[in-house]
């Protein structure tokens, strides 16, 4: 982190300042004229994902969800005996590391780039930014709670209980999150935050070259690490951090993209529908649903 702030301290001190109310005026911003800018449909998404999270906090995540998956699938079996921390402390270390690199994955683009966009090039730009971190995070950290209850699956050394003849009182206890594996939860809200960096500095050339490609690779780099080291922890399987990569790649590339980032079809009608997903609670679980503009 203080490497990273001090890559933007130099940039930002080391290039001219440029203030302009529409990013297509800045020369050193690549803006298509094309895309829009944030407004209601954004606030209005960030409200459902933020509203949906604190249902599921309030009323879903302090009880257990029931048990419906579990046991190793595919590959998960040979990683987890590849990764596996071969000690509590291994694994205690791990867990630490991990929530580190969630916590720089979701900081750096809005702790971070967008104070750096608003000085650079005015507040159109930083609020755009803002906005597209903000729907992406609050509606994937819904999802990936939904998700989660939905799916019941029992954690690595939960599944070695119950195989080893456990009874599912003993090896649930009292643990909420003991049923709550699928999909990696960390993984997929870095993700978004990682997809979200490299969406914004390849589009817009926000630092420029070669800067904008090695901030997006270093992220990459910190979303595989904090992935493995959910293995390391022993918290997760391999197709849960899959699962999780792959919905935080779905939302945080699929909601810039198809809500500003994008060229209109010249084949799409003016009356097509976005129908984002939206997370759901319900008086005995939670789910997905959609909200459609016409």
């Amino acid at each position: 982190m203080p490497a990273c702030l001090a890559v933007v301290a130099a940039l930002v001190t080391g290039s001219p300042l440029a203030h302009a109310d529409e990013p297509s005026t800045v020369p050193s911003l690549r803006w298509d004229p094309a895309w829009t800018h944030a407004g209601p449909a954004d606030y209005v998404l960030t409200g459902a994902g933020v509203g949906g999270l604190l249902l599921e906090a309030a009323f879903v995540e302090p009880k257990q969800p029931p048990l419906r998956w579990t046991g190793p699938i595919l590959f998960d079996g040979a990683v987890r005996r590849l990764l596996r921390g071969s000690t509590a402390e291994v694994r205690a270390d791990a867990t630490t590391a991990s929530w580190a690199l969630l916590g720089l994955a979701v900081a750096y683009p809005v702790v971070v780039d967008v104070p750096y966009a608003w000085k650079r090039y005015g507040p159109t730009v930083a609020w755009d930014l803002f906005w597209q971190d903000a729907v992406a995070l609050s509606l994937v950290s819904a999802t990936d709670m939904a998700v989660r209850d939905l799916a019941g699956r029992a954690r690595p050394e939960v599944s070695d209980c119950l195989a080893s003849g456990g009874s599912t009182t003993q090896c649930l206890g009292n643990n909420n999150e003991a049923t709550r594996s699928f999909p990696g939860g960390h993984v997929a809200i870095a993700t978004t935050g990682t997809v979200l960096v490299c969406m914004q500095h390849l589009s817009l050339h926000l630092y420029g070259d070669p800067w904008d490609a090695l901030t997006c690779a270093a992220a990459i780099v910190n979303d595989a690490a904090d992935g493995t080291l959910r293995i390391v922890t022993d918290n997760h399987w391999a197709t849960d951090i899959v699962a999780g990569g792959v919905l935080g790649l779905a939302i945080g590339w699929g909601m810039p993209v198809v809500m500003h980032l994008h060229k209109p079809a010249a084949s799409q009608p003016p009356s097509a529908a976005l129908l984002p997903p939206v997370p759901m609670v319900v008086n005995h679980g939670a789910g997905l649903g959609v909200s459609g503009w016409f």
